[in-house]
């Protein structure tokens, strides 16, 4: 999982900003301390399109909480599906932030996150041992245009980057203490993927040596992926809902010439995340 900005969580960056959007039309409600706690189904988990031999999904619980000066921390519980086995525990990833002040045109957040997963894990992030990084957005009634940057850390530190558009669009009209937004945002991800040359020497039982030309590939600053989504957001008081429809594009796979079993697997996918959650 931009479980960065997993980025298989990377459209809880989006959908978290959102819970205020019902106070829009009217006057801004005061910072307050929150806990939130949601269940999330993603229907293919991956790393910047790059999947394990399983293509497994994934159920994820989250808890979290946010005081009213921005300080956040959150902690997700990973399950994994696949063909070979059914709802297994792999691994948590705690998070800790702090997110600026939202203004009429600015927000962020600054983050460092710990990933723990199990040593027989077939993810590809599992590599990841933890991450730190930064994102900033600037709104606007057009285009909100979003970036971010982090370093990655595995048995390397790797330097990752994201540009992205979105619009947000809100329907509440009607609506009693309740909102419907809709969201479609593009989103390319660069930077170099040292993480890869973590994940393959873990599976290399055969200690087969890892080429020079795969270590150049792994260091050079390239385009990871492209993706597009169009997270569907539904608040009512405490409790919301969403569904994030997305297609990913990988690029820039990394290959060992005459052994798949070491290179990396990817290619265009769509596929679903669905979350249902309560703020307090």
């Amino acid at each position: 999982m931009k479980l960065s900005k997993s980025r298989s969580m990377l459209w809880l960056a989006i959908v978290l900003p959102i819970f205020s959007f019902a106070q829009e039309a009217g006057e801004k409600q005061p910072a307050k301390n929150e806990f939130n706690a949601s269940f999330n189904y993603q229907s293919a988990l991956h790393f910047f399109g790059r999947t394990d031999s399983l293509r497994s999904s994934g159920l994820f619980p989250t808890l979290g909480f946010q005081l009213k000066s921005g300080l956040y921390a959150q902690g997700n519980f990973i399950f994994v599906q696949n063909s070979m086995q059914s709802a297994a525990y792999t691994g948590t990833t705690l998070e800790a932030g702090y997110r600026f002040p939202q203004t009429d045109h600015f927000s962020g957040n600054i983050f460092v996150s710990r990933f723990l997963y199990k040593d027989e894990s077939t993810l590809v992030q599992s590599a990841l041992r933890s991450q730190t990084g930064a994102n900033l957005s600037y709104l606007n009634k057009i285009l909100n245009f979003n970036g971010g940057i982090s370093l990655l850390f595995s048995n390397q530190t790797d330097v990752n980057a994201s540009l992205g558009v979105d619009h947000l669009f809100i329907f509440n009209k009607g609506m009693n203490n309740a909102a419907i937004a809709l969201a479609p945002s593009f989103t390319a991800n660069l930077g170099t993927q040292k993480f890869s040359n973590t994940y393959l020497e873990r599976k290399n039982v055969l200690g087969i040596p890892v080429t020079q030309q795969t270590t150049e590939n792994v260091t050079q600053f390239n385009i990871l992926s492209y993706e597009a989504a169009i997270p569907i957001v539904f608040v009512k008081g405490k409790f919301n809902m969403a569904v994030t429809p997305a297609y990913v594009m990988p690029q820039n796979l990394i290959t060992v010439a005459g052994r798949p079993d070491l290179s990396e697997r990817g290619k265009n996918m769509f596929y679903v995340t669905l979350s249902a959650g309560v703020r307090l």
